[in-house]
């Protein structure tokens, strides 16, 4: 366990760690909501 802490603590690791977490959540996202959504809403200001 002290060794994880140890690996923790260099800014390389931390960067790749927390940049994995968070392309992991926009990937999840991306699967769960579907791609082909992103862009089929209406233009707000069509009706102007």
């Amino acid at each position: 366990m002290n060794k994880l802490k140890q690996l923790y603590a260099h800014t390389g690791v931390r960067f790749a760690l927390h940049t994995c977490f968070y392309l992991a959540i926009l990937v999840t996202l991306f699967l769960m909501y579907g791609f082909h959504t992103a862009n089929t809403g209406n233009y707000i200001y069509n009706d102007f």
